[in-house]
């Protein structure tokens, strides 16, 4: 799962460099609110951790599609059918990193109160 934010003066997404599942563990780590740098115009800018969104990791689903390719080929030459059964493996990582994105996106934080 990557998570990123939204720059506000060049538009561009700020990739967060976090290997927090879910957004209390983001808060635990990194704050309620924290400055991130853009990489494309350098504007630093505090952003609360409900600014943070996730979205689904494309390495990590082809890297279950590959496992799920060669496993499936080299069971095929042992136990024919039954090979077909493994290549649910790409389906499973799918849904795994669906679920955690989902969870990251859905669940919110409580903004405090400024006095």
């Amino acid at each position: 799962m990557n998570l990123y934010t939204y720059c506000k003066s060049c538009k561009s997404n700020i990739n967060i460099k976090s290997g927090a599942s879910t957004r209390p563990d983001l808060q635990m780590e990194k704050g309620d609110a924290f400055n991130v740098n853009c990489q494309n115009c350098g504007t630093i800018e505090k952003k609360h951790v409900n600014d943070i969104k996730a979205e689904s990791s494309k390495a990590i689903m082809l890297v279950g599609l590959v496992l799920g390719i060669v496993a499936t080929v080299i069971l095929w030459f042992f136990f024919k059918g039954i090979a077909l059964v493994v290549f649910i493996i790409p389906i499973l990582v799918w849904q795994q990193q669906m679920a955690a994105t989902k969870a990251f996106n859905s669940y919110t934080i409580r903004r405090k109160q400024k006095n």
